[in-house]
C-alpha cells in the first residue's frame, strides 16, 4: 500500500507545469533607456519568475518586466524560475548598453542648445579660464547658490554621483521653436529617485540661482499631453517651472511665464539614440568643430521669419567648440563652423578667390594699430554678397559713386580691385570712452580707420578719384612721398601708392585752414600738405617707426598672407593699456567705467581670428592668448 502511495505522488509531480526561462537574445540598447524582459503569461500557482540584471539594482519579479540600465556596460541578465516545489532553473542573456550621449538626449528641433559632454572631467580647467576672462566670481556664486540648494557640491563629480547624476554624462542647456524664450536645462543621470530628489531640494530652496531662481516653487505632480510624468512648480511671482525625467536625463524647464509642458513635449518625444545627434545640421557642425570642452550649435530661423537684409538670413546651422589646452595654460581656442544659403561647393571656393596673390598689407600700415582685418576674396563675389545683406544701403552708394566719379561701380571699379584687403584700426581711447558714457559721440572720428586695397587697375581708380575731386580746392591734391593724395572731407583721406588704394576715415581734426586774404589781394600759392593735414595717412605716405607688419611678426602672429583666408587680429593687452591711461585723465565715472574694463580684460594679450572657406561651409579658428604669469584678483 505504501509502495502504490509512493508512485501516485511521483506521477503527480511529474505532471507539474513547468517553465522555461528564455530571457531573449542578446541585445544592444542604451543607457537610461527601457527594455522588456519576457512576456505576459499564465504561470502555474506558486511559480516564481526572478530576474536579475547585474547592475547591483534589486531583482524583479514576475513574468515580464522592464528595466533600464543607468550606465554604460555589458550587463549579464539571469532569468530564475522557481517552482512550487522547489525546484529551479535559470538561464541568460547579456545586454550591451551604449552611452547614451548629450545630443541623443537633446530635440532635433532646437533653435540653440550648448552642449558639455564630460563637464566635470576637467573642472578645474574649467575654472581658471573662467577665471582668466573675468567670469570666475560669476561661476562661483552660481555653483556656490545651486549647491546650498540642492544640498551638495555640485562641481564635486563623486556628490554628483552620490546624488544620482552621472558625471560621464553630459549636460546641455537649450531652446525649442515650439517656445523660443524658454530655457531647458538637462543633465545625465544614474539613478531616478535620488536625482528628482535633488532637484526638488533646490526648487523648494528659497535660494536664488542667478536669473532663473526666483524660489521657492510649490511643486506637484502633472502630465504631458501624451500622459508622461512630470512635476511642475509655480512661485510667488507667478513663474512655472517643470521637471521632466527620460531616458536618463532629467530635463528642468527654467522659469517663465509659459507652460511648461510646451517646451517638454519634444523631449517626451525623443527616440533613444537619435534626438540632435541624428540632426544632419548638427552632425556637419560637429564634425568641422570637434567636441572640444563645451561646444555651442544654433540653426537660424526661417528666412520668412528672418528680417530682409539681416545677416543671420544668410546662414544656415552654425557652431562653435571651445578648446582649453591643458599644454599651454595662456592659450584658448575656439573652433567655429556655419553653413551659408546661397554658397556652397565650387562657388564657396570660388567666391574667396582673389584676381592676384595678396600682398603683405599690414607692412603697409603703422605699427600701433589696436586691430588688424584682412580680407581675400573674388571682388565681384565679395560685392555680390555684401549687396545681398546690405539691400538699400549697397544700392544707395552705387549711385552715389556714379553720381560723383560717372563710373559703374559694378562694370568699372569693383573689377579694378584684386580683392585683397586690409584694415587697420587706431584707437583714440578717450575719445571711445566719451562716445561709449553717450558724452560726446561725435569724438569717436577722433579714431581712425585705414584700409589698403591692392588694386588690379590703378589707373581706372585714380581717374575716378580725380573726377570726384573735381569741385573741391587745388590743395587738396598732392603728390606725397610718390603718392597721389587726396582729401575726400572733414575726417576721410584716400591715396593711390604702388598699386595700393589706402583710404583713411576719422583721425585727430586737421589744423585750422589759414585766413584767406581780402577781396582784391593775390591768394597764396598751395603748399604740400605737411604732417598735420595727412593724419594718420601721414605714417603711411611718409613711414616712421616700425610697420604693423613687422610689429605682428615680432609678437608671433602670422597667416596674412594665405589666399582667399579672412584674419581679424586684436591687440587686446594694448587697448587695456590705452583705456587705463585715459581713464586716469578723465576721473569720474567715465574713468571708473574705464577702469572696470581694463581690470575685466587684464589678462588677455590678444585674439587673432583665422576664417576660410570649405565646400560645406565657411570654417574658422578663433585663438586667444592670455598674459603669461598674470592673476585674475578673482581666483
Amino acid at each position: 500500500m505504501r509502495t502504490r502511495l509512493v508512485c501516485c505522488l511521483l506521477v503527480l509531480l511529474s505532471c507539474v507545469k513547468r517553465i522555461t526561462p528564455d530571457p531573449g537574445a542578446d541585445r544592444t540598447t542604451y543607457s537610461g533607456a527601457a527594455l522588456r524582459f519576457g512576456e505576459a503569461q499564465q504561470v502555474p500557482e506558486g511559480t516564481q519568475i526572478l530576474w536579475d540584471f547585474g547592475d547591483g539594482t534589486p531583482q524583479q519579479q514576475g513574468p515580464s518586466v522592464v528595466h533600464s540600465f543607468s550606465r554604460a556596460g555589458v550587463y549579464t541578465v539571469v532569468e530564475t524560475i522557481r517552482d512550487k516545489d522547489g525546484q529551479t532553473r535559470s538561464s541568460r542573456t547579456h545586454v550591451t548598453a551604449l552611452r547614451r550621449t548629450v545630443p541623443m538626449a537633446v530635440p532635433a528641433d532646437v533653435r540653440a542648445a550648448l552642449l558639455l559632454a564630460t563637464p566635470w572631467a576637467r573642472m578645474a580647467v574649467h575654472r581658471e579660464v573662467a577665471a582668466k576672462l573675468s567670469m570666475g566670481s560669476l561661476l562661483d556664486d552660481l555653483a556656490r547658490s545651486v549647491s546650498e540648494g540642492a544640498g551638495f557640491d555640485v562641481l564635486d563629480p563623486r556628490a554628483a554621483d552620490e546624488n544620482g547624476f552621472d558625471p560621464d554624462k553630459g549636460v546641455a542647456l537649450f531652446t525649442v521653436p515650439q517656445d523660443p524664450e524658454a530655457l531647458v536645462f538637462a543633465v545625465g543621470t544614474s539613478d531616478d529617485a535620488k536625482s528628482l530628489d535633488a532637484a526638488r531640494r533646490l526648487l523648494t530652496s528659497a535660494r536664488a540661482v542667478g536669473r532663473y531662481g526666483g524660489g521657492p516653487f510649490k511643486l506637484e505632480d502633472a502630465k504631458l499631453p501624451d500622459g508622461t510624468p512630470m512635476v511642475a512648480g509655480r512661485n510667488a511671482a507667478g513663474e512655472n517651472i517643470a521637471v521632466l525625467q527620460r531616458h536618463g536625463y532629467l530635463y528642468l524647464r527654467l522659469a517663465g511665464a509659459t507652460d511648461p509642458a510646451i517646451a517638454l513635449a519634444g523631449v517626451g518625444a525623443i527616440v533613444p539614440g537619435k534626438g540632435l545627434a541624428a540632426d544632419p545640421g548638427f552632425v556637419a557642425s560637429a564634425r568641422h568643430v570637434g567636441w572640444g570642452d563645451a561646444l555651442f550649435f544654433s540653426r537660424s530661423p526661417d528666412r520668412g521669419a528672418a528680417a530682409a537684409g539681416h545677416f543671420s538670413s544668410e546662414l544656415g546651422v552654425s557652431a562653435f567648440a571651445i578648446y582649453d589646452k591643458p599644454e599651454n595654460r595662456d592659450l584658448l581656442q575656439v573652433r567655429m563652423f556655419a553653413q551659408l544659403r546661397n554658397l556652397s561647393g565650387d562657388q564657396m571656393a570660388l567666391a574667396f578667390k582673389p584676381l592676384l596673390a595678396p600682398p603683405d598689407l599690414a607692412s603697409r600700415l603703422p605699427g600701433d594699430a589696436a586691430a588688424y582685418l584682412r580680407i581675400s576674396a573674388a571682388p565681384e563675389a565679395l560685392w555680390r554678397e555684401l549687396s545681398r545683406t546690405a539691400g538699400a544701403d549697397a544700392a544707395r552708394l552705387r549711385d552715389r559713386i556714379q553720381e560723383t566719379t560717372g563710373l559703374d561701380l559694378e562694370k568699372d571699379l569693383i573689377p579694378s580691385f584684386a580683392g585683397n584687403v586690409g584694415i587697420g584700426v587706431y584707437l583714440d581711447a578717450s575719445s571711445l570712452i566719451e562716445a561709449v558714457l553717450g558724452e560726446q559721440v561725435g569724438s569717436l572720428d577722433r579714431s581712425a580707420f585705414v584700409v589698403a586695397a591692392q588694386l588690379a587697375n590703378p589707373q581706372t581708380v585714380r581717374a575716378a578719384l580725380e573726377r570726384a575731386m573735381h569741385s573741391r580746392p587745388a590743395a587738396d591734391r598732392a603728390e606725397v612721398g610718390g603718392a597721389s593724395w587726396f582729401r575726400l572731407g572733414d575726417g576721410a583721406q584716400a591715396a593711390i601708392k604702388n598699386e595700393i588704394l589706402f583710404l583713411a576715415i576719422g583721425g585727430p581734426p586737421p589744423p585750422a585752414s589759414e585766413v584767406r586774404s581780402a577781396r582784391g589781394r593775390k591768394k597764396p600759392p598751395p603748399r604740400n600738405p605737411g604732417p598735420d593735414d595727412l593724419g594718420v595717412l601721414a605714417k603711411v605716405l611718409l613711414p616712421q617707426g616700425q610697420s604693423l607688419g613687422q610689429h605682428l611678426k615680432r609678437i608671433g602672429i602670422a597667416g596674412f598672407d594665405v589666399p582667399g583666408q579672412q584674419n581679424v587680429w586684436v591687440d587686446v593687452a594694448g587697448i587695456v593699456r590705452s583705456v587705463e591711461r585715459a581713464a586716469d585723465a578723465h576721473g569720474g565715472i567715465a574713468g571708473q567705467g574705464a577702469r572696470l574694463f581694463a581690470e575685466r580684460a587684464s589678462d588677455l594679450r590678444d585674439a587673432l581670428l583665422e576664417v576660410h572657406p570649405d565646400k560645406e561651409g565657411i570654417d574658422a579658428e578663433l585663438w586667444v592668448r592670455f598674459l603669461a604669469g598674470r592673476k585674475n584678483a578673482e581666483r
